[in-house]
């Protein structure tokens, strides 16, 4: 996926602000609440492994899935770093397959916004549900981009000493999709080397979502506005969803 290439190469300065401890502090708390003894887990979309290094430092034996070998790249040497073992594949989650059931499957931070085709991410789902033993959880969020887009375009400039970027958005109200072209200057000694990078975020309603979790087979167990254990309101940005592959 091309289109990752330069993404992977400052993607960690623009996350910056994130606390990934936080979200795995939330996703352990899901944990507990459902009493589901958790081994083996699989962070579908992990990029530079930012959702996955925590889990992988609190124990878990963690599989990071994803389509960009630039992003994986990285989060193979940031794990080095600390010191953790993760597993990383290079694998389309369309196409998810893993040498063991897991106990845990999760994808955050827009991975599922990103399959803008509703039979893909039922696709998603099924090989998801496929791939968790019975009884497994699979944890993710939904990103209301549609409001996160205002409806309409914009353009956003960020500056630093080292990198210009400008993203240029647009919402097409006709199939729900949020485009995002991304424009960067990023310096490399006395030069600076432009990228463009186009993106593409669907919002699914919380009734596609669900009935394509019913298809595939899961129980939905809860919904959550967006780390919190509260239900979903209409200004929710990010909905979390709790589903269960059933033991029977």
């Amino acid at each position: 996926m091309s289109q990752y290439n330069k993404l992977a190469d400052i993607y960690d300065h623009l996350v910056a602000g994130i606390d990934y401890e936080e979200w795995a502090d939330y996703i352990e708390e899901i944990l507990k609440k459902f009493s589901l003894q958790t081994r083996y887990v699989a962070d579908l979309a992990c990029g530079t492994g930012n959702t996955t290094l925590p889990l992988a430092a609190r124990g878990y034996e963690v599989y990071g899935i994803d389509i960009a070998p630039a992003m994986l790249a990285r989060a193979a040497r940031k794990a080095e770093e600390k010191g953790l073992r993760p597993h990383f594949l290079e694998q389309d989650m369309r196409q998810l397959s893993l040498p063991r059931p897991i106990d845990l499957i999760t994808c955050y931070h827009d991975g599922l916004n990103y399959i803008v085709d509703p039979a893909d991410l039922r696709q998603v789902f099924r090989r998801v549900h496929e791939s968790l033993r019975p009884g497994g959880l699979f944890i993710f969020d939904l990103n209301a981009v549609e409001k996160l887009s205002g409806g309409g375009g914009e353009t956003t400039f960020v500056e630093d000493d080292n990198m210009s970027l400008i993203w240029e958005t647009g919402y097409d109200k006709d199939t729900d999709v949020w485009e995002i072209k991304l424009t960067g200057f990023i310096r490399k000694g006395e030069l600076y080397d432009k990228f463009i990078e186009v993106h593409k975020e669907k919002a699914y309603k919380n009734t596609e979502a669900l009935t394509f979790l019913n298809e595939a087979g899961f129980e939905v167990l809860d919904i959550y506005h967006g780390f919190s254990f509260d239900p979903p309101i209409p200004s929710s940005r990010r909905l979390f969803y709790v589903a269960q592959r059933p033991v029977w």
